[in-house]
């Protein structure tokens, strides 16, 4: 009897083992089931990134139509490797030349033409804040996802671009990117912690009638600071509207342009009211490229290294 007993403990034993190892195995099949279902889910989705405004957006992984309303965003699109996946530009965007000769218009900044974007077809529509509320809307209403970027400093900017490289698989390309504007802004910025004295106070001059500034919490604040400028007036606000006698009060050591103006006289006679402004009389006064200096894309690093030059040449 205890024979029996034993064997019938054993015979309930191996089978309790049989079903535990099927068991085991469909569970393997079901877990692989599902993770190529993942996958698959996963590569239909394409690519995904989170835009300035925290939204989440997600485009097709292959054959992707961009529509690009912002100067910048070209210029860095472009840097990463995309070419035929633009469809559309916005009447501002001029660089590279010969690449946005080529390529359709869609409007201004404020003014996009949403019938010549529909046209095109767009997965997606990339645009700056300065784009109205209501043309947000409309493309909203149109089913056209949009992707806003606003980086207000070098690091944010970074970011962006790593954005771009996971929304539209260009991640090593943006990687490389990100890499060569790191270093070469790290050979600026320890260039002048090794080898300047102190910084240089600067005011940022966006526009003159009326006189408009840059903050130093801005994308061409952050700027001039990494370039050893000490942004005034030393305020919180982004852009800010001022009065000659401000500028006058300010004195600033250094005045940088975010404007075109043609030549000295034309820029003195301007100012002509605030000659005595200490960067005036000492014709510290610079220039540089608007669109490198102002628009959020990889030519910020030329900016960069001329005002460092401008501002500290004993540095460099």
């Amino acid at each position: 009897m205890r024979l029996v007993h034993f064997r019938g403990w054993s015979e309930l034993w191996v089978n309790t083992m049989n079903i535990t190892s099927l068991w085991k195995i469909h569970l393997k099949k079901s877990l692989l089931i599902v993770l190529l279902l993942l996958c698959s889910y996963t590569f239909l989705m394409g690519g995904t990134a989170v835009d300035s405004r925290g939204v989440r957006v997600t485009v097709p992984d292959e054959n992707v139509r961009i529509v690009s309303l912002s100067p910048g965003v070209t210029e860095t699109l472009y840097s990463i490797g995309l070419r035929d996946e633009i469809v559309g530009i916005s009447d501002f965007c001029n660089y590279p030349p010969d690449f946005v000769s080529l390529k359709p218009k869609m409007g201004g900044y404020s003014t996009p033409n949403l019938e010549k974007i529909q046209s095109v077809l767009p997965h997606i529509v990339l645009l700056d804040t300065i784009v109205p509320v209501h043309i947000k809307n409309q493309l909203d209403r149109l089913g056209i996802p949009v992707f806003v970027t606003e980086p207000v400093n070098f690091s944010q900017l970074l970011n962006i671009i790593n954005q771009f490289g996971k929304l539209f698989n260009r991640e090593k390309e943006a990687h490389m990117l990100i890499l060569n504007m790191k270093e070469e802004a790290g050979r600026v910025t320890n260039a002048i912690r090794t080898k300047s004295v102190a910084p240089v106070k600067t005011f940022i001059e966006i526009w003159y009638n009326p006189l408009y500034a840059a903050g130093k919490n801005t994308l061409p604040g952050d700027l001039v600071t990494m370039a050893g400028g000490k942004v005034v007036p030393d305020t919180d606000s982004d852009y800010l509207r001022l009065n000659e006698e401000s500028l006058l009060e300010l004195n600033p050591e250094a005045i940088i342009l975010g404007h075109n103006t043609t030549d000295k006289a034309t820029f003195l006679e301007i100012h002509r009211n605030i000659v005595r402004v200490y960067a005036i009389r000492n014709n510290k006064i610079f220039s540089p490229d608007p669109d490198e200096f102002l628009r959020p894309g990889p030519r910020v690093i030329k900016a960069l290294k001329e005002i460092a030059q401008f501002l500290h040449p004993e540095a460099f």
